[in-house]
């Protein structure tokens, strides 16, 4: 099992009515932690958690060119 640090970005979004000249165009600095389940070439996907009987729970699959990097962490 190994455990990930991901940093990545991501869209940033806005609700509602704004005014025009709001300086708010910048993406979405993210961080997550989770049990890598699968990765390729495009993409990697990571689970919140493992079950002994096969299950996950909440998956996670971040786009390749949306990541800045990748960090095993150690479990002690």
């Amino acid at each position: 099992m190994k455990i990930v640090l991901i940093k990545w970005e991501d869209s940033n979004v806005t609700h509602g009515w704004i005014l025009k000249d709001t300086n708010n165009n910048n993406v979405a600095h993210c961080q997550t932690v989770g049990i890598l389940q699968a990765e390729d070439e495009n993409k990697v996907t990571i689970a919140m958690g493992e079950s002994d009987c096969g299950s996950v729970l909440e998956k996670i699959t971040i786009p390749k060119g949306c990541i800045k990097s990748i960090r095993q962490l150690r479990v002690r």
